[in-house]
């Protein structure tokens, strides 16, 4: 490793490492500061102008165009600001944090966990809305450890490890790139007769950035569960994989499924392991904890290593 690598490894290091004490301490930010708020404004601001040019074409110019009003000028600014290294390294640990979030997980599930155990199903079911699409109204406990396991097996590959896993490779810039390809995801990417052709792009994107990341989840998961002394209940990563429409969210999803021995269920969708029991809240607590291990286990196993490889030979 020559010097500029040498310097260019431990700033990409030490921004990494700061970035995860940030979301340690502070969570996510407000609104009015998070930079994914701002994304998600201008998709709704600019969405009516690409609309008028419609199908995949102006889906996949609406991506194209907002990447690069983010990633461009930011990338400005952070090389004029190479003589100022402190003010840079603030700016990249700014946007690197709101990228991913392991923090903000734990403050979304744990009111849930909370109003399980005092018995409180109606709050428990406020709570989960918060972070699922599906309708939670008369969910009684199993559906809502259900979902809230789905929730952070999904978020443990696109909250943490698929951002982290672009900064690895490509710096800022990839970490905010599938950011941005996530939230159009999140905002455009449905099966509905609006949205199809329009959305095509972005889940196609979604899905290639995440294809990966979701595989190397379940190895991760499984690793993880093995040292925390889990038992899995089976080790057949492939068959669940393959059983949500989804490319990508089986391989999380399913693996969790294996590890605590539980079913997991989406009305009219999809059944994880259907003869295994009900999950409870001490899956869910268990599911917690496994990501949180896995969060950032698969910084020092992973991403360090693979940061290590590409400034060593490139």
């Amino acid at each position: 490793m020559n010097e500029a690598n040498l310097y260019g490894f431990m700033l990409a290091i030490s921004i990494l490492l700061a970035t995860l004490a940030v979301d340690r301490i502070v969570g996510e930010y407000p609104a009015v500061v998070h930079p994914v708020v701002w994304i998600g404004a201008c998709i709704g601001r600019l969405g009516p102008l690409f609309r008028k040019v419609g199908g995949i074409l102006g889906g996949l110019l609406f991506v194209v165009t907002v990447e690069a009003i983010f990633i461009i000028p930011l990338y400005v600014v952070i090389y004029y600001l190479t003589p100022f290294v402190l003010v840079q390294a603030f700016l990249m640990i700014f946007f690197l944090k709101a990228t991913f979030s392991i923090r903000g997980m734990n403050d979304h599930v744990r009111p849930i966990i909370s109003a399980l155990e005092s018995g409180d199903i109606k709050s428990a079911r406020e709570h989960l809305s918060m972070v699922v699409r599906r309708d939670t109204s008369g969910m009684e406990s199993g559906l809502i450890c259900s979902a809230a396991i789905e929730t952070v097996s999904e978020g443990f590959v696109d909250g943490v490890l698929s951002p982290l896993f672009y900064f690895s490779i490509f710096g800022l810039a990839g970490a905010l790139f599938f950011r941005i390809a996530n939230t159009f995801d999140s905002n455009i990417a449905y099966k509905d007769a609006r949205n199809f052709a329009f959305g095509r792009f972005a889940a196609v994107l979604d899905t290639i950035l995440n294809y990966i990341p979701a595989r190397l989840s379940a190895l991760i998961i499984y690793t993880v569960a093995s040292a925390m002394r889990i038992s899995p209940a089976s080790y057949d990563m492939m068959a669940t994989a393959a059983i949500p429409d989804s490319t990508n969210a089986g391989w999380p999803m399913g693996s969790m499924s294996n590890c605590l021995g539980v079913r997991l269920e989406k009305k009219g969708e999809y059944v994880f392991n259907p003869d295994y029991r009900n999950p409870g809240v001490n899956d869910l607590k268990r599911a917690l904890s496994i990501f949180n291990f896995a969060s950032y286990l698969s910084v020092l196993i992973l991403l360090v290593p693979l940061m290590i490889f590409i400034y060593t030979v490139f």
